[in-house]
């Protein structure tokens, strides 16, 4: 159910770095990798005017966890966006109201 919204992040990239994000973020919070739904926004920041190629963000739309976890999801999000060039990297929790939250899905 977490969903990780990709902004300021290359097309080229992303696909790079869904999957090892979607897995470290699985393995932190203890889901299924299937779990998480990685996002490609297509947006781009702009700064002074000027395109800023360097800086990236994730919001995270799922059901609040604790800040300690929410530290190692944020960190582990950072590391792999860093290591790809961004800097700096940003991310925004959206803690869901789970009571909103409905999913439908029909068993295979």
């Amino acid at each position: 159910m977490p969903q990780l919204i990709f902004k300021n992040v290359s097309k080229e990239n992303y696909v790079k770095l869904a999957k090892p994000i979607s897995e470290r973020v699985a393995a932190i919070i203890e889901v299924p990798v299937d779990y998480i739904v990685a996002e490609y926004s297509g947006a781009i920041f702009i700064r002074g005017g000027e395109v800023d190629e360097h800086s990236a963000m994730v919001w995270i739309s799922w059901k609040k966890r604790t800040p300690q976890m929410q530290a190692k999801v944020a960190e582990a999000i950072a590391d792999e966006l860093e290591k790809a060039g961004y800097d700096p990297v940003e991310v925004v929790y959206d803690n869901l109201d789970m009571n909103d939250f409905y999913e439908f899905k029909k068993n295979k």
